[in-house]
């Protein structure tokens, strides 16, 4: 997918390495850290913790200074800097503590623990960004499940197996029911009915007859068809879709962290307040003993990276992710609520989308009063064994209203037309109303209109009504669409159904612009030209034929379904049956932006309260766990203001 446009910020130079290489070092750093405590805990030997530190200092820490100084060649303040800064101060404060004889000015002896524990949650905190951006975003296996691997070769009245990619333009093939298509082409003799929704999203299947085109990739619902081929399942529109998958370069999340936004801001401030602090006190001694007073300044930088920081934006993220499940949303990529905030359009997919995705029982039409009940038993007991979205609607009406079923003798079914099925000696029809008249039963539906499917029942060649199907739209759909109306966000319906099916859900829920018979090609290449226009644009899909567009998009938002395969491409995953979901999705943003950035704030205050502390508030003696003691209260206080994220209102 080269040629996607991409807006993401710059990566800092943290991200040049693999997460393999932040995995070794955390390991290491953890084991020097345990002997560190262990030395400190116990007043072991300084010499021995110098050692411990300094080996973490070199060979843990050394991917910070590495990306530190890279950053800084770009003109760059990175996390990496910020935390590179950081734990240098607190080794150079301990080795002047540890080493030189001259007074050095701050009670605590050194910062050696500190150091090393900042190492330790940096490398960890690092390690689980880098990974998140390694992570193989699709499973490849499941991929090549669409992808039929064998064809029925014809020649003459035998039949080969071969494998797919063998197939030649006029070739002709058998391909039974339950099987995928394995090319392009044409029905060549035999009718059946296929499912498309692969390619178009159309939940019905579509009845093909001699001469229909065939996609590949498709699925066989109904007999046996044989096919002309006319083009190469390597060629084809289902693997067009495989392949953007598969070749998808599009990094989900952007190189700039929370992390490394914040840097740009606190960093600066924190060099100010150390700097503030030394030449305060180097004023108030008239600019005497400077080497005494440095000691202020290494202390205020050493605390200017607090573990309460390292996890400002993590625990914001883990709280998020954890409220946001309460409600059956699955944030993937929580970037993507930024992108959706700021986004000036989205595209909706119709079916599985706005809509259920599966046909439901809406009216129920019969002839007199008195056949209503013969009607719904007739039906019900023909379709209670056939599969497919009318007898599911049918068989779903039937259990919800305890209709008793006729045990059925024997059943027909006819592909695009509907089944004929024998219940002892009645002889039961249910199908298109053409179909019916065909077979000269007077159907009597006449004053019947609109784009919704019906089913008409007859038994022994008396017509007894008729049922109307639709595929229902979610709840909320039309709420939703006001909100975001109301947001300033141009909404377009775009789907692979026809003009009548898609013009009439945008009616039903306001919405201005649509496109139809599009395909899933297409459909990404329409928000590649908006987004190359400069539009920031969010795709909300549910079918696979919409994982093009989705990967195109800033940001993607897909309804769960038996159907989703792509659950590692997307950014959000919404388990529910509602649009309600869409506003609650802006309300997670702007409590996750006002806790994120209470946390990178409370964690910086308390770092500089904690360094102004230990510096002029306390006299005497310093227990060695006190900065360490104070540095987890700060991490406390920024879990419980993360936690709050667990109630979304």
């Amino acid at each position: 997918m080269s040629s996607t446009v991409t807006n993401f910020a710059v990566r800092t130079a943290a991200f040049d390495f693999a997460a393999r290489a932040y995995t070794y070092r955390l390991v290491l750093a953890f084991v020097f850290t345990c002997f560190i405590l262990f030395s400190v805990v116990f007043d072991h030997s300084r010499t021995g913790i110098f050692i411990l530190s300094l080996s973490v200092y070199l060979f843990c820490t050394d991917l910070f200074h590495r990306a530190a100084l890279k950053d800084l060649a770009c003109g760059r303040l990175s996390f990496a800097l910020m935390v590179s800064l950081s734990v240098t101060a607190a080794f150079v404060y301990s080795i002047l503590k540890t080493f030189v004889s001259a007074p050095l000015f701050g009670l605590p002896g050194d910062l050696y623990l500190e150091g090393a524990l900042l190492a330790v949650l940096a490398l960890w905190v690092m390690r689980r960004e880098v990974q998140r951006r390694e992570q193989t975003k699709v499973f490849i296996k499941k991929l090549d499940d669409f992808l039929p691997k064998a064809a029925r070769l014809c020649r003459g009245r035998r039949t080969f197996k071969v494998f797919a990619h063998e197939l030649a333009p006029g070739d002709i093939i058998l391909v039974k029911p339950g099987e995928r298509i394995p090319c392009d082409g044409v029905v060549a003799k035999g009718a059946s009915a296929v499912d498309e929704s692969i390619i178009t999203g159309n939940m019905l299947p579509t009845a093909k007859k001699k001469g229909s085109v065939i996609f590949a990739g498709t699925l066989n619902k109904a007999d046996e068809i044989y096919i002309e081929v006319t083009g190469l399942l390597a060629t084809s529109v289902v693997m067009d879709i495989i392949n953007a998958i598969k070749n998808s370069e599009i990094n989900r999340a952007p190189g700039v962290c929370f992390l490394d936004r914040a840097a740009k801001f606190y960093l600066p401030l924190g060099i100010l307040y150390a700097g503030g602090v030394f030449l305060w006190l180097l004023h108030a001694s008239g600019y005497q003993n400077v080497f005494y007073y440095s000691g202020a300044f290494w202390l205020s930088l050493a605390l200017v990276c607090t573990p309460a920081f390292v996890f400002a934006a993590w625990l914001g993220h883990s709280f998020a992710y954890a409220g946001a499940a309460a409600h059956k949303i699955i944030l993937q990529n929580v970037d993507a609520l930024d992108h959706l905030a700021e986004s000036d359009t989205l595209f909706f997919d119709k079916t599985g989308t706005l809509t259920h995705g599966e046909l439901r029982v809406e009216g129920v039409f019969a002839e007199t009063a008195s056949q209503l009940k013969q009607m719904l038993e007739s039906v019900s007991s023909a379709e209670q064994m056939v599969d497919g979205p009318f007898a599911k609607a049918v068989n779903l009406y039937a259990k919800e209203h305890n209709i008793k079923l006729r045990k059925v003798i024997s059943f027909d079914v006819l592909p695009g037309l509907g089944v004929v099925a024998n219940c002892g000696r009645d002889k039961i029809v249910c199908g298109r109303e053409t179909w019916l008249r065909e077979m000269g039963i007077e159907t009597q539906v006449e004053m019947f209109s609109g784009d919704k499917p019906l089913i008409c029942v007859a038994k022994n060649g008396k017509f007894l009504g008729h049922l109307t199907l639709s595929d229902t739209l979610r709840p909320g759909a039309a709420d939703a669409v006001r909100f975001l109306q109301q947001k300033d966000k141009e909404l377009v319906l775009i789907s692979g159904d026809n003009e009548l099916s898609v013009s009439s859900i945008a009616k039903q829920v306001g919405i201005e612009k649509i496109s139809y018979n599009v395909l899933p090609k297409t459909k990404a290449e329409i928000i590649n030209n908006m987004r190359a226009a400069g539009h920031k644009v969010v795709m909300v899909g549910d079918g696979f034929n919409d994982i093009i567009a989705l990967l195109r998009s800033d940001a993607s938002i897909v309804f769960f379904s038996g159907r989703n395969l792509y659950n590692n491409w997307v950014d959000i995953i919404i388990k529910r049956n509602d649009l309600y979901s869409l506003p609650d999705l802006f309300k997670i943003n702007k409590k996750l932006k006002r806790v994120i950035h209470g946390n990178f704030f409370l964690s910086f205050l308390f770092g500089a309260g904690l360094a102004f502390y230990v510096l002029f508030g306390v006299r005497g003696s310093l227990p060695w766990y006190t900065v360490p003691g104070g540095l987890a209260l700060g991490l406390g206080i920024v879990f419980l203001n993360s936690a709050r994220l667990l109630r979304i209102r």
